[in-house]
């Protein structure tokens, strides 16, 4: 076969092939497709002989297995699902869907490329969406701005106490809960659920090498001992030194929500009062922090203060009449 006919089989196939194209755009019934491709049987082995090959999508019948690449594909030629069209606005579809679950609807899948949902009340009982596993290496590697998003449960509450599986997350109107163990039974009995973090959960401690925020007696930022029956308004954000000049800014750093933080008083005045500390702005006494039964005293107690959204503290002073004190605040950590 020369050059010439090879060419000749090349127009002729691709000919074929096009008016195959418009009958499977008009919706022709799928024996039609196979008649025609019969009739190209000759056609197509001349053709292979002669080097040709024309690529096609990829495609299975019914109960058979879909393979997607073959021995020749490397990492250079990757298997890809390029959409059609650019994306719609409305409705919003996804590009691969796999599901046992025949109502499940693309739409349900939205702007994503690859979707796996499992019901095990339908055929097959799959209970597990997507499995990712690796023998020796990663069994799933996730890379984007937003690299994994849990959805809060359908469920409200709590996990429940009567079932839950080892290693199970779980999301609860914004509450991350984790189960740490469960006793091997079928469906998982007897879990042990930790709340990891929540909307009004302080967050992850972080230590510092203490450092003073605030002192009475420096000249600033607000000097002066507290008497009964005031409030004063403290930030604890910054580094002061003894003359209370800022030396290190934000050493509490915004959003945080709590600080570990050992308040002292000193130079008493009478024979009764204390501290009450709440967030900023909180000027409702509730409960004492640091108290004194005479003049001239010191004393330190370490507590954890709840912070205002510009990390400040709200110091109250209340007792006997006419007494009085300093106060300090030194900071050893915060909860971000």
């Amino acid at each position: 076969m020369d050059r010439s006919e090879i060419d000749s089989l090349k127009a002729d196939l691709r000919r074929m092939q096009a008016r195959v194209d418009e009958l499977e755009t008009a919706g022709e019934e799928p024996v039609n497709r196979r008649n025609m491709l019969r009739g190209l049987g000759a056609a197509a082995a001349g053709a292979a002989v002669g080097g040709l090959a024309f690529a096609r999508p990829a495609a299975a019948v019914d109960g058979a297995t879909l393979i997607i690449g073959d021995a020749t594909q490397t990492a250079q030629s990757p298997t890809a699902i390029i959409p059609a069209s650019s994306w719609s606005s409305s409705p919003l579809f996804g590009a691969f869907t796999v599901t046992n679950d025949g109502a499940f609807s693309d739409t349900q899948a939205a702007l994503s490329m690859i979707t796996a949902y499992a019901d095990d009340t339908k055929t097959g009982g799959f209970t597990t969406g997507l499995l990712a596993a690796s023998k020796a290496g990663t069994g799933a590697k996730m890379d984007a701005p937003v690299p994994l998003k849990l959805l809060d449960s359908s469920a409200s509450g709590p996990p429940s106490t009567s079932s839950g599986r080892t290693g199970q997350f779980k999301v609860d109107d914004g509450d991350l809960w984790f189960c740490t163990y469960d006793d091997g039974l079928f469906g998982g009995s007897n879990p042990k659920w930790r709340k990891i973090t929540g909307q009004n959960v302080a967050g992850a401690f972080h230590a510092v090498t203490p450092f003073r925020a605030y002192d009475s007696r420096a000249a600033a930022p607000t000097p002066g001992v507290i008497s009964i029956g005031q409030n004063r308004l403290v930030s604890v954000k910054d580094e002061r030194d003894n003359s209370g000049v800022v030396i290190t800014a934000n050493k509490v750093p915004a959003n945080a929500r709590a600080v570990s933080a050992n308040i002292t008083i000193t130079g008493t005045v009478g024979g009764f009062g204390y501290l009450a500390i709440n967030p900023g702005g909180d000027t409702v006494e509730r409960a004492s922090t640091i108290n004194w039964a005479a003049s001239n005293q010191t004393i330190a107690n370490g507590v954890m203060l709840t912070l205002n959204t510009t990390r400040e503290i709200t110091v109250i002073c209340n007792g006997a009449a006419g007494n009085s004190t300093h106060f300090i605040v030194d900071v050893s950590g915060y909860f971000l």
